[in-house]
């Protein structure tokens, strides 16, 4: 009996694709590559961003610059302001209130509050003011014993000018003698009578 011939075809299960076939495949995947590598770029540059903001909200150091070349105003007579906006309360003193009005020894009325901040004011001129802070009044402020270009104490000069007085042995009294120098020589609100500022402001309650 004769045997069949092969017939020389082989089979196959897989068949390799034809380079049209991968072509076409390649094309076709070649935009969702192209948009997943955007989005991704994307992503990485929000995230950078991100991490930029939070280093510079968390770890950048603000410099005070209340200081000696500091640009100073005053707000009354025993308040200052510094250029970034912090309130300095001077230790050891109160001065009359900005609208506050005293009583000459005649009888007339004058603006001792206004007096007193544009005395402040005056005292501060020369510059250099700089402050060493003791603690926290209940509005926020930094209290503290200032100085300026030729005045080592503004609270005690205020005083002893006659435009402010003693806080009292709450504050230990720190310018007693300041006060009863001025009393004694009749300077600032002395010179006739004045309600304690601190009574004024019961008085008075501010609005806000």
């Amino acid at each position: 009996m004769a045997r069949k011939k092969p017939s020389g075809r082989t089979t196959s299960r897989a068949r390799t694709p034809s380079p049209r076939t991968l072509s076409t495949r390649t094309r076709t995947q070649s935009p969702t590559k192209t948009l997943a590598n955007s989005l991704g770029k994307v992503v990485a540059l929000v995230l950078v961003l991100g991490l930029v903001l939070l280093i510079e909200r968390y770890c950048s150091v603000e410099v005070e610059p209340f200081g000696p070349e500091a640009k100073i105003v005053s707000i009354d007579g025993d308040s200052l302001r510094a250029a970034n906006g912090a309130e300095y309360r001077i230790f050891g003193i109160d001065a009359p209130e900005l609208h506050q009005t005293c009583t000459e020894a005649n009888g007339d009325s004058w603006l001792c509050g206004r007096a007193a901040k544009a005395k402040l004011t005056t005292v501060i001129k020369g510059g250099n003011v700089a402050c060493a802070v003791r603690n926290e009044d209940r509005f926020g402020r930094n209290v503290a014993v200032c100085s300026a270009e030729g005045v080592p104490d503004l609270g005690e000069t205020m005083v002893r000018d006659g435009y402010a007085i003693d806080l009292g042995p709450k504050f230990g009294n720190p310018y007693a003698n300041a006060e009863a120098e001025a009393r004694a020589a009749k300077r600032g609100i002395w010179r006739g009578t004045f309600q304690r500022p601190s009574d004024w402001r019961q008085a008075n309650p501010r609005n806000d």
